[in-house]
């Protein structure tokens, strides 16, 4: 995760959506220690102490922790975050969205719905899929997958 958050910092990304599957808050302040942009969350299937993430992200000003899905715009993109792909699939058919991207099966995919981006960036932690991420262009709407 450190290494995906450096790479990404590099490449100049600036705010970072995490779908899900932080496990402990241990990793969650790390993150949050480590990434000093702003980060949209949600919660995965592997988040026991849900509570405990809303107090933590509450605490922090660059935090936004949208519990099992939210929305944001960013650069005039409007984006749809969830882990899970049936709700994501839900919000892409609404035609709201310019990009919906989620988690779950932690293997990387980029779908289109008419002009909506679907996107699985993968995993960072390399135990079910090689480690990679995604990094979404909110001023021409690109999707690039980057492997660590």
């Amino acid at each position: 995760m450190l290494t995906a958050l450096a790479t990404a910092d590099s490449m100049g990304c600036r705010h970072l959506l995490y779908l899900g599957d932080i496990v402990e808050t241990a990793t969650f302040r790390l993150m949050t220690e480590e990434w000093p942009y702003t980060m949209d969350v949600v919660f995965g299937n592997n988040e026991i102490e849900r509570s405990a993430f809303m107090r933590l992200a509450q605490s922090l000003p660059r935090v936004r922790h949208h519990g099992d899905e939210g929305s944001l715009i960013l650069n005039n993109k409007r984006i749809f975050i969830t882990h899970y792909p049936w709700i994501a699939e839900r919000a892409a058919q609404s035609g709201k969205y310019d990009a919906v991207f989620f988690g779950h099966t932690h293997v990387a995919e980029q779908l289109h719905y008419y002009n909506t981006v679907i996107a699985n960036p993968g995993e960072v932690g390399g135990v079910r899929r090689p480690s990679q991420f995604a990094i979404y262009d909110t001023q021409d709407g690109s999707l690039s997958f980057v492997k660590i």
